[in-house]
């Protein structure tokens, strides 16, 4: 849903980043050039040259997530339902969606070699379309999602043989459609979209700051 009629895009966009997300930000005692990227159906607010990269990821890009998740709650609370905000930082979102990319033709090439399916890991929802997508028009494979992980709740991405399948997993999400299994309600990865727009720095840059190495550090543990 869009933003209430009366209230400008443009300030949903400035109250996001200077009224909570820099202030998170100084919380975490982190300085970041926050670069503002339109695209045709999100917002992202991307953390450039920040001075704690791993940090703001977090491993498996958690704290990224929480980030994201905390920005969308707060602006909702101030201006009701809006369309969601996009966090990403140092282009790890186009880089796991790279990897993930990698995996799913990986594991694809294993079941063409084998005549076996293959299972991967629980996945969010986002990540799931990522793999179907990814492996769509791969001939003679199909890809369900089965299998709720009881530790996670998130489904697996089976990668079949096509008519190997069995028709008795209940839990079955064909490829291409919306998942069934209601999981954390995120926006998908800004990698997923293709940008149409300028970029737009923001005022409040911190200046003086070297960019970071084109591989970000390893993630705490």
């Amino acid at each position: 849903m869009n933003a209430p009629a009366h209230v400008e895009w443009r300030t949903i966009v400035r109250f996001a980043e200077q009224d909570v997300l820099r202030p998170m930000l100084r919380g975490l005692g982190i300085d970041a050039f926050i670069e503002i990227r339109h695209r045709e159906e999100g917002t992202i607010l991307s953390l450039e040259h920040a001075t704690e990269t791993g940090r703001l990821i977090g491993r498996d890009g958690h704290t990224l997530e929480a980030i994201q998740y905390l920005v969308n709650l707060l602006v909702s609370q101030r201006f009701g339902a809006t369309r969601a905000f996009l966090i990403d930082c140092a282009g790890y979102r186009q880089r796991y969606k790279s990897g993930l990319e990698r995996q799913a033709k990986a594991a694809a090439r294993e079941v063409q070699q084998s005549g076996r399916p293959v299972t991967l890991e629980p996945m969010v929802a986002a990540d799931r379309r990522t793999v179907h997508t990814t492996l769509r028009d791969w001939a003679g494979l199909e890809t369900v999602s089965v299998d709720e992980d009881p530790e996670t709740g998130m489904k697996r991405v089976q990668i079949t043989p096509v008519g190997s399948v069995s028709s008795a997993l209940p839990t079955a999400e064909p490829a291409g459609q919306e998942p069934t299994q209601q999981e954390s309600d995120l926006a998908e990865s800004p990698a997923e979209q293709e940008e149409t727009d300028d970029v737009e720095p923001s005022p409040s840059m911190t200046e003086g700051k070297d960019a970071p190495p084109n591989v970000f550090p390893p993630p705490e543990q």
